[in-house]
């Protein structure tokens, strides 16, 4: 088991907290978290891409010039790619990017980033990140206190610190549930509550089951 310690909003040891090595402290696996972060990335491309084939296009079935004496090839319609105003040769059209990726390997790049996290100590767990009001700067106040620049916030239900975070320009607040590698590696600092680390810990361990 791992020991963490636990702090408040203004960085004070609280206590701590004994987490399985398994999701916090695993061999780092590197390349894992390449292959899950083109797979993110693919499921979140659009896909709407689209031009017109041969048969999509409107125009006029005349032939452009008569057939021979002109010196050109002999041409049909204007419709082909090589017309001005034709279609477009081998054309895009609207499809998914997303693929599947085994539950195996998101497991072990989560628990690599995380491992990653707590090696570099940029791994902070609250006992809470509970604001008496609604306001901004009193995330960024914890934020600063805590020492962790650009962070990713992950916690429970929280709605009073979820409508907060909205306008961080340089961090994001994320539900527990939603934890994912692209986040986690795109944002410097790691904050956890007390009880979301418990609740990740139990869902990839429940994975790993």
């Amino acid at each position: 088991m791992a020991t963490f310690d636990v702090v408040d909003l203004q960085n004070k040891k609280t206590g701590s907290i004994e987490l399985n090595d398994a999701v916090w402290a695993d061999k780092p696996r590197r390349y894992v978290l390449t292959e899950v972060v083109h797979w993110q990335r693919s499921k979140r491309r659009a896909g709407t891409q689209s031009a017109q084939e041969k048969h999509e296009v409107t125009s006029t079935t005349k032939k452009p010039f008569r057939q021979k004496g002109t010196g050109n090839a002999r041409q049909g319609d204007l419709k082909g790619p090589h017309m001005i105003g034709g279609a477009v040769a081998m054309a895009p059209k609207p499809r998914s990017y997303a693929y599947r990726m085994p539950k195996a390997k998101r497991r072990a790049a989560l628990t690599t980033a995380l491992t990653l996290k707590a090696q570099e100590g940029n791994l902070r767990i609250v006992k809470d990140f509970n604001l008496d009001e609604m306001k901004t700067k009193k995330v960024v106040a914890a934020l600063d206190a805590l020492g962790t620049g650009r962070t990713l916030i992950i916690d429970g239900d929280n709605p009073v610190l979820k409508k907060s975070a909205r306008n961080l320009p340089d961090s994001r607040y994320l539900h527990a549930d939603g934890i994912n590698v692209y986040d986690l590696l795109k944002y410097p600092g790691l904050v956890l509550t007390e009880s979301a680390a418990k609740s990740i810990e139990a869902k990839l361990l429940g994975e790993e089951g």
